[in-house]
């Protein structure tokens, strides 16, 4: 898939390490949590402009067909199944971007917020309370995905 070449993927800065935190501890790369994020943005209805605090995270060459596939009927299903609306993937990745952007944001207030600390600008994972968050995060994820 991916037809326009390797894309940037952008996150909100202040999200950084929350995306560095959880990449080998509950997901394999930042693409899963991108993809998660994404998810929840869209299943809620949510998308947040990155603006100036967009900030490039991964390359859309590790995104995998899967999740292209669902990124693409997300669009297609958004814009009354016009399929132009999936003609070009950088497009496609930056509405992604906007309903990954607002998904951290609702992750933040449902689970991640009694898990996270504040270093500097950035968000961070706090270790000394987050070794059951794989566990808790899977839960949130199976409940959301019977709503």
């Amino acid at each position: 898939m991916n037809m326009a070449g390797d894309i940037r993927v952008r996150t909100d800065r202040h999200h950084r390490g929350l995306y560095n935190d959880f990449k080998n501890f509950a997901v394999k790369d930042m693409h899963e949590m991108f993809f998660l994020c994404a998810c929840l943005g869209y299943r809620r209805g949510k998308r947040k402009p990155l603006g100036r605090d967009g900030d490039d995270r991964f390359w859309s060459s590790t995104i995998t067909p899967e999740e292209y596939a669902n990124f693409y009927a997300m669009l297609i299903d958004a814009n009354n199944m016009d399929f132009s609306a999936i003609a070009e993937d950088k497009k496609v990745v930056a509405i992604m971007e906007e309903y990954a952007n607002a998904g951290m944001d609702i992750l933040m207030d449902d689970v991640l917020s009694d898990y996270t600390i504040e270093r500097g600008e950035e968000l961070r994972l706090d270790p000394s309370c987050s070794g059951d968050l794989p566990k808790v995060l899977l839960a949130y994820v199976y409940e959301k995905a019977g709503e």
